[in-house]
């Protein structure tokens, strides 16, 4: 076959960062010809296909590209290892990517992912072949595990006067000293005595001829069942599905709370036996334990459509996951849309194609007109204050970075000011917290019959039937309430630190459904003019809903649970992987002669550099 490798007509001009999103711009050089359906392959040392960049636009022969570098199409990061990019027109003509530029500015593009509280890191860099004549254009992936200097090199223990403290030297008796030992031996054995004892209870419960179908509701944040969890089982006793199967479940509070061995042993069991596990939340057991394939995760995240980053979103940031984590497990996960599909799957880092737009469970009891009038009748019997006029709900998320530390800053709420304008305008207050924040709101007696305090109150989507304006600021409630055709104020006085810190998926202010206020005087301001841009709620609510009814949870059963996915997404998502799997490891090396490297001829390159 004639050789149609033609190298370096086409070179790198710039490189740019968006989370987690690599994207190149790539020149063609001028007279080469190029056809509609070329390809930029990233490719290995031996030119086999790693990934393949998502073409955004062309103009001309500029190309701009795109690359997720936690996701290569089968849902891992990629690999470790030197690449290059091929460009393939698909007629047997081939290229490589080449670079004229400076050395800064490679060095300038560089990207460092740090994860697990900074004890891994995963780095993007880009660079030169050294072995070659030409600007041949690299790109070193490298995922590494650090070490803390502290750790190396630890700090003398100092006394109460700032002097080294005596060290106690007296030794250990040799029965405390074998028990340390032992503590020590279980702690690095544990995970692999659990792998054991789960791979024995897997087995023996799926090979076990009179098994039953076993579907685990599983949280490892809370003792109780989330809303979008109850509301399924609700609809599943319902239509008879607990006499069908097995239906079991394992809720704790283990990334707040100590848990016994008996208890993770527990959890084990309860995973090991089932056929479809489904989970709401991060569960961190999953981040080293794979499942096998005769057991099915499902994601029903619990947030129907924030800004604030989770998962991959927010990878570099503190407590963002490793490279492998829980979220690579799920077989699908819910959404509302398929238009937000895509900010579900750059989270978990899985396909596009396995976020399933059903919709939230907990929207059906949620869109029940019965249900509404009845919870609206009720609210009223508890807060006779609110009839009659108009209720504010005052309904932040937390700060902080886990449950642990949550908390919320009173002191950035002008409770006076906010009070006086309340009686001006006839309105009445309800504050609602996020979950994990414990500490009370600070309503003073004063203001005690226009404030109130509903953090007790469990279903904060009832609280939205009486209210006439929500404010609030990254919490995903905005996704329930936008069905209310109600307006929103959005109080994100540290939008630029939260941004950074956390992380947004998509541009703040352009997206969420109303007026953004950066100090409380702006809220006033904004109450007082009734200025909250209400006319975007509507563009929300129609990119976030493919349905407006009370049948999502039909929807995730039948679709996810019993297995009778729609043709149109099956299609999808195996049309998806079998694009995957032709372009992974698509070899180009016929078309390359490259001298292979080797400590011999190494060292001769570099001797020929010494000075006789």
């Amino acid at each position: 076959m004639e050789n149609k490798m033609e190298k370096f007509n086409s070179f790198v001009e710039s490189v740019s960062w968006e989370r987690i999103y690599m994207y190149l711009t790539v020149r063609i050089a001028d007279g080469v010809e190029v056809s509609e359906n070329v390809r930029f392959c990233l490719v290995n040392k031996d030119y086999r296909t790693e990934a393949v960049f998502k073409v955004l636009s062309r103009d001309g022969n500029l190309y701009r590209l795109k690359l997720n570098v936690t996701n290569n199409g089968l849902n891992r990061c990629i690999n470790n290892g030197i690449y290059t990019i091929i460009v393939d027109d698909g007629n047997e003509k081939i290229s490589e990517a080449g670079y004229i530029g400076t050395s800064h500015m490679l060095e300038s593009w560089g990207h460092c992912f740090r994860y697990n509280g900074n004890s891994g890191a995963y780095t993007v860099s880009f660079l030169l072949d050294e072995y070659s004549e030409e600007s041949r254009f690299q790109l070193l992936f490298y995922n590494t595990v650090t070490r803390r200097m502290s750790n190396l090199f630890p700090m003398p223990t100092l006394d109460e006067n700032g002097e080294p403290a005596e060290i106690d030297v007296r030794k250990k008796s040799p029965l405390s000293s074998l028990v340390n030992k032992i503590k020590k031996w279980i702690g690095k054995k544990k995970r692999n005595i659990c792998k054991f004892a789960f791979r024995v209870w897997n087995k023996k419960a799926h090979k076990n001829e009179n098994h039953k179908k076993t579907v685990l509701f599983l949280s490892e944040q809370d003792d109780c069942l989330a809303l979008n969890m109850q509301v399924l089982l609700d609809r599943m006793k319902e239509r008879g599905l607990d006499r069908e199967m097995n239906i079991i479940f394992s809720l704790r509070r283990a990334t707040s709370e100590e848990q016994s061995m008996y208890s993770y042993l527990r959890l084990l069991h309860s995973v090991a036996v089932s056929d479809i596990i489904i989970v709401d939340d991060h569960v961190p057991l999953f981040n080293w334990l794979v499942l096998p394939d005769n057991i099915k995760m499902i994601q029903i995240w619990h947030a129907g459509a924030g800004f604030k980053g989770v998962g991959y979103s927010r990878w570099g940031h503190a407590g963002c996951p490793g490279p492998f984590s829980c979220h690579r497990q799920y077989d699908f996960c819910i959404s509302g849309s398929s238009c937000i599909s895509e900010f579900f799957s750059e989270q978990f880092g899985i396909l596009d194609e396995q976020i399933i737009p059903t919709g939230m469970p907990r929207m059906d009891i949620y869109l029940n007109p019965e249900n509404r009038k009845k919870v609206t009748e009720s609210l009223y019997e508890q807060l006779p204050q609110a009839k009659g006029r108009r209720v504010i709900l005052f309904a932040p998320t937390y700060r902080g970075q886990n449950r642990a530390k949550a908390y919320y800053p009173y002191e950035k709420i002008d409770f006076d000011a906010l009070y006086k304008l309340c009686v001006e305008k006839n309105y009445i207050v309800l504050f609602k917290m996020h979950p994990w924040v414990a500490d009370n709101v600070p309503i003073s007696e004063l203001h005690g019959d226009r404030f109130f305090d509903m953090n007790a109150y469990p279903n904060i989507n009832e609280l939205f039937y009486i209210t006439d304006l929500l404010i609030t600021d990254y919490s995903s409630s905005i996704y329930e309430f936008s069905l209310m055709n109600k307006p929103m104020l959005f109080f994100a006085y540290d939008k630029v630190q939260y941004s950074t810190s956390r992380g947004f998926h998509r541009d703040y202010d352009s997206t969420v459904p109303g007026r953004v206020c950066e100090s409380f005087d702006e809220i006033m301001d904004a109450i007082e003019n009734e200025d909250f841009e209400a006319e975007k709620v509507e563009k929300y609510r129609r990119e976030h809903f493919d349905f407006v009814d009370d049948h999502a949870s039909d929807r995730v059963i039948d679709w996810l649970i019993l297995g009778k996915l729609p043709e149109s997404y099956r299609q999808a998502l195996e049309n998806r992987r079998a694009e995957v799997n032709s372009v992974y490891g698509l070899s180009f090396e016929k078309y390359f002669s490259v001298p292979e490297i080797t400590p011999e001829t190494e060292e001769n390159t570099e001797s020929e550099l010494l000075p006789n």
